[in-house]
């Protein structure tokens, strides 16, 4: 008996000796000091909030308040200088405004209003799929046909849309190829924003992990079928945003059809400002307000498909 006790007591001791190392090699528990942020717990950084950083505290919100006062207050000190500065050159006397908000010039100035949305469109319908074609051939396997869709997007994207505009204008009438003014418009538009939309359609595929196309492979299906049934419609629903911005800019791109004698809102202003006597600053300021609402209305469209591309709304929280 008294030498199994030893030997337990033995064991015993022995046991005690390596928790008490295995105790000295683990890490000490932090000690909550005064003043010091408290760590952020990993399911704060990935949470059901959604969040990559801990919310600002009280003094953070503060500095947050007065940035943001200090801005607003900043705009309107630089608005009110350009009101004083714009009514010290009598330019918002009301025999200024008088002559543009009579139905005559209104109508002569929304009678291009169609025009400008006409132009859009098409150059966006046309662009828009011609990026996409051009992007996917960039991404083939076969060099014959990456390579020189490459040097297409990169020469289309390199030049500038005023130098599209002038070479359809002068250009091509010079080797015997005459057009419309609404297609010396918008073929330049489109091919501008081919290049753009090749970019961006490339730009989207490769973000996506290659364990989407993997998988395709897995089950048998071909490239081609991996592209259009797998890859594309998450690019896309990805890429909705950015494509939306492309087609917001094409819309605004139509303001040169003053280049090509276009009738177009920014030609109808010009024509309207030199008729009521070089008044440019209010035709200009009624044609920006066209545009912001237009751009807008565009962007309420882009946020409603991509709404429902998604589900039909937000996600659930947890």
């Amino acid at each position: 008996m008294t030498n199994a006790a030893r030997v337990t007591n033995a064991e015993v001791t022995d046991a005690a000796r390596g928790e008490a190392v295995i105790d000295t090699l683990r890490p000490a528990a932090p000690v909550p000091t005064a003043g010091r942020r408290r760590a952020v717990a990993p399911a704060t950084l990935q949470g059901a909030a959604g969040v990559l950083f801990e919310p600002p505290g009280p003094r953070g919100r503060r500095q947050r308040r007065i940035a943001s006062a200090g801005a607003c207050a900043l705009i309107a000190l630089l608005l009110g200088a350009l009101l004083a500065q714009l009514g010290a050159h009598g330019q918002l006397d009301a025999a200024k405004w008088q002559p543009l908000l009579t139905l005559p010039a209104q109508r002569f100035l929304f009678s291009a209003l169609g025009n400008t949305i006409l132009a859009g469109l098409v150059s966006i319908a046309i662009g828009l799929p011609a990026g996409a074609l051009l992007g996917l051939l960039r991404l083939s396997r076969r060099r014959a046909v990456a390579l020189p869709a490459a040097a297409v997007v990169e020469v289309l994207r390199s030049l500038p849309l005023l130098f599209l505009v002038y070479f359809f204008l002068l250009g091509l009438p010079a080797l015997g190829v005459r057009m419309s003014p609404f297609w010396q418009l918008v073929v330049p538009i489109v091919l501008h924003g081919a290049g753009n939309f090749a970019e961006i359609f490339r730009a989207g595929v490769l973000a996506l992990p290659r364990g989407q196309s993997e998988a395709g492979y897995a089950v048998g299906l071909r490239h081609g079928q991996v592209m259009r049934l797998i890859v594309l419609p998450q690019a896309v629903r990805a890429l909705l945003p950015t494509i939306i911005g492309q087609a917001v800019r094409a819309l605004k791109e139509t303001t040169l059809g003053y280049v090509v004698s276009y009738p177009e809102l920014m030609h109808q202003g010009n024509v309207l400002a030199s008729y009521l006597g070089h008044d440019f600053l209010q035709v200009y300021f009624e044609i920006a307000l066209v545009f912001v609402a237009l751009n807008w209305l565009l962007s309420r469209c882009a946020e409603w498909l991509e709404t429902r591309t998604r589900g039909g709304g937000a996600p659930a929280k947890a």
